[in-house]
């Protein structure tokens, strides 16, 4: 297992909080946390800071998708001809085409972003240069946004942010298709496995299939039986609370922050280890997505029940022959029902 390092191929690997490959451009952060090298594909997760009223400019990707979650402070976006003020786990989904731009509010402003398709991550590298410090600069330093062009497919937009005050309202539920949105926090598909809430921000059909993204959480509870895919990769990052994972050959711990890649074909598992425990899981491609389906029941609350219904795992193994999905060790559960159940 590697740690707080990047591999230069598609091997498991776990990153503390604030590690990664970092570029600087102006008074923004860029941490790199996984690319094309990792994924084995044009995908590219990057972690985005900067100071009060750093700004990127509105732009928009011919081919890449992007997601972004906050993760601390108020961000301002314009998203196509809307403008969000944005807080914490809150959630947007960015098709290719759209346009969209950003502008931190307060000192705390941190997004997660996450590139299908494309290769505008590699804006960061071409705008900045690498940097060992884990907080940006506060600096004057100008930065040369001309150098946004379609080798790092990203045009600039000639638009500008709309006045504050005249933001648009987040979605509580999603939108059907590639299109952009913007979902409040806590907002989404909700189900329930056992203990454990599941919350769909993205599903399949709003990246054409390149990912799902969602949030699960719930109370110290059992270990998931230990499994692995052949095509599939899932990517983990701790919001709050603990989890122990096993991935590869061993175990280890994630807190708030932290994060984990698990490529495909490589054996996994997780163990919520304390109390509201929440993490952060995109899902690539996205036809894993039935999966979860199989697993859940649809559910109207928005915390994990104090008492719980079953851990219904043998939907799944009636399905087993439908998913990406090698189980390793018995689970737990009730014995498998009548097709149809």
């Amino acid at each position: 297992m590697h740690e707080n390092e990047l591999p230069g191929s598609q091997a498991p690997y776990k990153l503390d909080a604030g590690e990664g490959v970092r570029y600087a451009f102006g008074n923004h952060l860029a941490t790199r946390i996984a690319g094309p090298d990792q994924l084995g594909q044009p995908a590219s997760g990057t972690i985005l800071t900067g100071a009060k009223g750093s700004r990127f400019p509105v732009h928009r990707h011919a081919a890449t998708h992007e997601a972004l979650f906050v993760l601390d402070g108020v961000v301002s976006l314009t998203l196509g001809d809307d403008s969000y003020l944005l807080t914490p786990s809150d959630y947007v989904n960015i098709p290719p085409g759209t346009p969209h731009g950003y502008e931190f509010v307060d000192h705390r402003g941190k997004l997660l972003s996450w590139t299908f398709g494309g290769n505008a991550a590699e804006a960061y590298i071409k705008l900045g240069k690498p940097f060992a410090g884990n907080v940006y600069q506060e600096c004057r330093d100008a930065v040369d946004w001309s150098l946004l062009d379609a080798g790092v497919d990203s045009e600039l937009v000639n638009t500008s942010l709309r006045a504050e005050g005249d933001s648009t309202s987040k979605l509580t539920a999603a939108p059907g298709g590639p299109v952009p949105f913007v979902l409040a926090a806590s907002e989404g598909e909700r189900m329930i496995a056992g203990d454990q809430v599941y919350t769909i921000l993205g599903n399949s059909t709003h990246s054409n299939g390149a990912f799902i993204a969602l949030l699960t959480e719930g109370p110290i509870g059992m270990p998931i039986p230990r499994h692995r895919h052949e095509r599939v990769t899932e990517l983990f990052h701790c919001l709050n609370g603990q989890m122990e994972m096993f991935a590869g050959d061993g175990f280890l711990t994630l807190d708030p922050g932290d994060f984990l890649h698990v490529p495909p074909k490589t054996a996994h598992s997780f163990q919520l280890k304390k109390h509201d425990t929440r993490f952060l899981g995109f899902v690539t491609p996205g036809d894993f997505e039935p999966f979860f389906r199989y697993l859940c029941v649809p559910f109207d609350g928005y915390r994990y029940p104090l008492i719980p219904p079953p851990f219904r795992f043998d939907r799944v193994i009636q399905h087993l022959s439908e998913l990406d999905l090698t189980i390793l060790e018995r689970p737990s559960g009730p014995p498998p029902q009548p097709a149809g159940d």
